[in-house]
């Protein structure tokens, strides 16, 4: 197992408006890049946000990363506790990290090693949408890297149409969680 602490973490507020190119084909290829909550399903905004991540991937040579049950919940639990406990943040209010959450919902169980990360985001309006937040994240050294890390294999997306702080009433916080065991 790798050190506890040996992990990729990175953090995310996406409070401004910069408007960033979509990559080329993404859009086309991900139904649903620029819908927002209200106008797609929770389910469909992350079905489309795990479309960017590995379409982003395809682009730079890398291969898809499948959806793990364990990951998704995981990430779905820690996106409703920064909602309803009003923080954003990749350490809980009670103290547990991503390893802890992965470690409760037996992620590790039985692996030698493995690496995990996490990426956060949170928008408003226009800014909640897959694309958006996939364009924050891309714009964002520890996140790309996050995103674009050979050795992830699997992914877990957890989205809720609401955010920790006041961001209006169309808006959502999205978590990534990216892993690999062996």
């Amino acid at each position: 197992m790798l050190p506890r602490r040996r992990i990729i973490a990175a953090l995310a507020t996406l409070v401004c408006s910069v408007a960033l190119a979509v990559p080329a084909g993404a859009s086309a290829s991900c139904a649903g890049a620029d819908a927002r909550p209200g106008q797609a399903s929770r389910t469909e905004l992350a079905r489309t946000t795990v479309c960017l991540l590995n379409h982003e991937r395809g682009r730079h040579g890398l291969h898809r990363l499948s959806l793990d049950r364990r990951l998704s919940s995981a990430a779905r639990a820690h996106t409703r506790d920064m909602v309803s406990r009003r923080y954003f943040a990749h350490v809980s209010r009670s103290g547990g990290d991503v390893v802890d959450r992965l470690n409760r919902v037996g992620y590790m169980r039985g692996a030698r090693r493995w690496v995990v990360a996490e990426n956060l985001a949170w928008g408003g309006g226009s800014l909640s949408t897959p694309g958006q937040i996939m364009r924050s994240w891309m714009q964002s050294p520890d996140h790309r890297r996050n995103i674009l890390d050979p050795r992830f294999r699997e992914l877990g997306i957890g989205v809720l149409a609401e955010t920790p702080v006041q961001a209006g009433p169309i808006s959502a916080t999205y978590t990534t969680t990216f892993g690999a065991r062996g």
